[in-house]
């Protein structure tokens, strides 16, 4: 994972990095009750990708407090550890597609990829957040736009009307990836 910036094509920030993105064109959308399904399976899965990113914070300078507070990290370490196998046990027996340089958005998803599908294709897609929890985000999008480069074609979609608690947690995991990003920055400058 890498930088979060802000997009003049899109609203607000967003994130790029490498994750496992998977995708496929589709006929037609599904109908209404299946797009809600969907929507809810992948609010699920985001708020279980913010719980897993929870740590034990800090507590101050009292000694009682303090030593709850290492208690605390060395659990969240070890139940870290512990779902971090799980996943990659789980990743193994299911077919994990390969990492690609993506860029997410509220309002869209970007990639390079070797081929571009036709224009104006509608595509199911699946993204891979966190393989401690190998549970993709399933979006369906339009593509935007195809983009010839060096590396073959950058494709840029557009997800199908993403509900406001979708958007809402979307925005939050970006967000999150923001947090990371500049905490591992401090931390290598240090």
């Amino acid at each position: 994972m890498t930088a979060i910036a802000s997009d003049s094509s899109t609203s607000g920030l967003i994130f790029a990095g490498r994750l496992p993105l998977a995708w496929r064109e589709l006929p037609n959308l599904p109908d209404a009750a299946e797009l809600r399904e969907v929507e809810r399976a992948n609010l699920i899965i985001l708020h279980t990708l913010f719980a897993l990113d929870m740590h034990a914070g800090d507590f101050g300078d009292d000694p009682i407090t303090l030593a709850n507070a290492t208690e605390l990290k060395r659990l969240d370490f070890k139940v870290g550890l512990l779902l971090e196998l799980v996943g990659q046990l789980y990743a193994r027996q299911q077919a994990i597609p390969p990492e690609r340089s993506v860029i997410l958005a509220v309002n869209g998803l970007s990639w390079q990829a070797d081929s571009a599908p036709p224009a104006g294709s509608l595509l199911r897609l699946e993204l891979y957040c966190n393989l401690s929890y190998p549970r993709p985000l399933v979006l369906h999008a339009r593509l935007a736009e195809a983009v010839s480069n060096a590396y073959g074609w950058e494709i840029r979609t557009r997800f199908h009307d993403p509900g406001e608690p979708l958007q809402g947690a979307l925005e939050r995991y970006i967000f999150l990836q923001h947090r990371h990003t500049v905490a591992n920055s401090r931390r290598s400058a240090r």
